[in-house]
């Protein structure tokens, strides 16, 4: 027995033919249902009950996908505005050590004019003390001068004994003479006792000093020396070399101008010029400092948006549109349609339209050989030539050009090269991160 028989007698078991009596007033209508019309009719139910079953199940799943959506995004608020207030402390945290670090090299600038006059009172000392070394001296010279005058007046006296009222007369003249000349010298010699005392203080206060200006130059140098670390791991997080960083301008204010003749500093004494070489040392990581500072401000470490996921990353892929291996020059940062895109890092919009390739697009010069590209736009905010600063809206997300979908082709090129945009978002955060640490400290 084949399929088709069993089939065609399961269908004149269940489906018999039937016919049903109507009664309308006085009328009755006969209706004749066929095998065939009772199957037609019973797989139209089926196919009208499972759609309405469908429907429902599909609306419910909706209804939750909807509520979940709401929920995350609302969470998303909350953790965008938590981050902006943490940047802003991180911010204000950062003027307050800059101006507690300017603070103290001021304090060091007035230490180091203490020392000088200091060093002024020491020579003015040891000037006053060589002229009580040389009053002693004529006084000496006075007190051998009188003794030969008493030589030759007691000659005189043993020689000429008619004068003797005379010579005692001048003999009591010249004693009080001595005696004046002698209290002059004790008053000498305290003089000099006291200048030595004095000498002997002012160099302990020189010593004291040196000692507080070595100790505020350690701190300076450690604090220093562990902020220029930090911000070295940082720049090493994105992959480019900090000497070619360093050696690159990121500032377009001209240098302050300085000038004069050249006069060589001579130390008076060997802390001083210990004392000096440590400033100038202290000074170089300061400088060096500043100069990290400003990179980081100027590098683009920031997230093009607020919320996204990495729907592909940089390098090699398989291409979306032929299934063939290609180079991704960025990553895709994917999110709702018209999700705000910002600026990584502050800069100057350079271009500002469509590609045939990246659609709607913008690229932003941050100096320095650093240039950042935002890919597939639904809306461009900027225009060219315009300056912007970290985190000020360009674009809203969409999915123009070469696209399958909405999100965010993003590119950073360091002097026309791609590098792994993922290096430098990471390198953002760990800043953020240090910041939140400091200010929570």
């Amino acid at each position: 027995m084949s399929v088709l028989t069993r089939i065609r007698r399961r269908i004149d078991k269940w489906f018999p033919y039937r016919e049903v009596l109507v009664r309308s007033n006085d009328a009755v209508i006969q209706l004749r249902f066929g095998k065939f019309k009772q199957l037609a009719l019973t797989i139209i139910g089926a196919m009208v009950l499972t759609w309405t079953v469908g429907v429902t199940g599909y609306s419910w799943y909706m209804d939750q996908r909807l509520s979940l959506r709401e929920e995350q995004l609302f969470r998303s608020e909350l953790a965008y505005n938590e981050l902006i207030n943490r940047v802003t402390e991180s911010q204000r945290r950062f003027g307050e050590i800059t101006t507690q670090i300017e603070g103290t090299h001021r304090n060091l600038l007035q230490m180091a004019e203490t020392n000088q006059r200091l060093q002024a009172r020491v020579q003015d000392f040891s000037v006053k003390l060589a002229d009580s070394e040389k009053e002693k001296v004529r006084i000496s010279v006075l007190r051998t001068s009188m003794d030969n005058q008493m030589g030759a007046l007691q000659q005189q006296i043993d020689g000429i004994t008619n004068r003797n009222l005379a010579l005692r007369d001048e003999l009591e003249t010249v004693e009080t003479v001595m005696s004046r000349v002698m209290r002059e010298r004790d008053q000498a010699v305290e003089r000099s006792k006291n200048l030595q005392r004095d000498l002997a203080d002012a160099r302990q206060r020189i010593v004291d000093l040196h000692t507080v200006q070595k100790q505020a130059m350690e701190r300076v140098a450690e604090h220093a020396d562990s902020s220029i670390s930090e911000l070295e791991s940082v720049l090493k997080m994105t992959g480019l070399p900090v000497e070619s960083l360093l050696g690159d301008s990121f500032d377009d204010v001209s240098p302050p101008g300085v000038g004069g003749p050249f006069i060589e500093f001579r130390p008076e004494t060997p802390e001083d010029e210990v004392f000096l070489n440590a400033a100038l040392a202290v000074g170089s990581r300061m400088n060096q400092l500043a100069s990290l500072q400003n990179v980081i401000k100027r590098m683009p470490l920031g997230d093009p948006a607020d919320t996204y996921y990495v729907s592909s990353l940089f390098g090699k892929r398989k291409d979306p549109f032929n299934n063939k291996w290609a180079y991704h020059s960025g990553v895709d940062l994917a999110a709702p349609l018209k999700t705000p895109i910002y600026s990584t890092g502050p800069g100057k919009v350079t271009f500002a339209g469509w590609s045939e390739t990246y659609g709607k697009m913008v690229d932003i010069d941050h100096g320095g050989g650093i240039t950042t590209r935002y890919a597939h736009l639904n809306k461009i905010l900027v225009k060219k030539g315009q300056d912007l600063n970290y985190r000020d809206k360009i674009a809203l997300m969409g999915t123009s050009g070469r696209s399958t979908g909405s999100h965010v082709h993003y590119e950073v090129l360091v002097n026309g090269k791609e590098v792994d945009p993922i290096k430098f978002i990471e390198a953002g955060r760990y800043v953020f991160k240090a910041e939140q640490n400091n200010t929570d400290n």
